[in-house]
């Protein structure tokens, strides 16, 4: 009997799921940067912020190699599987970028309380992977409702700050079932 029941134990444990990355590790990355990487990264974020005609954001390399370092040591330290090191890694870049967003939404005379409202009235299953373009442009034009701010410069503005957003929320879901 004693046998039939450390069988069946045995066979329980391997059959359930491996735990998923514990949430409260996330932010090891941030505290792993280097103050200089963590300046270049607030400039190359504050330099595509600013450019409105730039579709695609640019930094400089050791962004991305320094953030991959910070993740591994992070990833061996928390156990974390490869899925969460690589959420880890998004959320870092995304997180550190947010900040900069608001204070750019905000000096176009933007209110980020109303833009996250925004966000947050999407479903939450949208809300927990990459929004579509579609999906993006849906919350830039219900965000702009004053028609003095319908500019190419503002949608362009507020698809780069719903795309912090969207990314610090997805990439946080996405570590948290890694």
């Amino acid at each position: 009997m004693r046998s039939l029941v450390l069988a069946t134990l045995g066979v329980l444990v391997t059959a359930m799921p491996a735990h998923a990355a514990d949430l409260a590790t996330i932010d090891c990355v941030i505290g792993k940067l280097k103050p200089a990487l963590t300046a270049q990264i607030t400039t190359d974020i504050t330099r595509n912020m600013e450019d409105a005609t730039a579709v695609r954001p640019t930094y400089d390399a050791a962004v991305g190699s320094g953030i991959s370092i910070a993740a591994k040591e992070c990833a061996t330290e928390n156990k974390w599987s490869d899925a969460a090191l690589e959420a880890a890694r998004v959320y870092t870049l995304a997180k550190l970028g947010q900040p900069i967003a608001e204070k750019a939404v905000v000096a176009q005379g933007f209110d980020t309380g109303a833009l996250e409202a925004q966000f947050d009235g999407l479903p939450e299953d949208t809300q927990n992977r990459p929004l579509t373009t579609v999906e993006m442009q849906g919350l830039v034009i219900a965000s702009v409702t004053d028609e003095a701010k319908q500019t190419r410069a503002n949608a362009a503005l507020l698809n780069k700050y719903f795309l912090f957003l969207s990314t610090v929320r997805y990439s946080a879901w996405q570590f948290s079932q890694a």
